[in-house]
C-alpha cells in the first residue's frame, strides 16, 4: 500500500529536476510526469516521482486528515 502525502514544490530546475518539502524536509525530487510545475506549487510525490498537482486548499486539508487520524491512532496505543 502506497501513501501519498502533499508536498510543497521548493525549486525545479530546466531538466525538470528540484526539490521539495515533504513535512519539513526537504526532498530530490523528478518533475518529469507533470507539465508547468513551479515553486510553491502542491504535488503528491511516488517513489521520487511528482505524480499529480494539487491546490492548497487540498493539500492543506489532507495534511490535517493525517494529523487527525496520526493523534487518533496514538491515543488508541496508549489504551493499549
Amino acid at each position: 500500500m502506497c501513501l501519498g502525502i502533499p508536498a510543497k514544490v521548493i525549486s525545479v530546475d530546466e531538466n525538470k529536476q528540484g526539490k521539495i518539502d515533504y513535512l519539513g524536509t526537504r526532498v530530490k525530487t523528478n518533475f518529469v510526469l507533470l507539465e508547468d510545475v513551479k515553486p510553491e506549487d502542491w504535488v503528491i510525490v511516488h517513489a521520487g516521482f511528482a505524480i499529480s498537482k494539487l491546490n492548497e486548499q487540498e493539500a492543506k486539508e489532507t495534511l490535517e486528515l493525517i494529523r487527525e487520524y496520526t493523534e487518533f491512532s496514538e491515543n488508541i496505543k496508549e489504551q493499549r
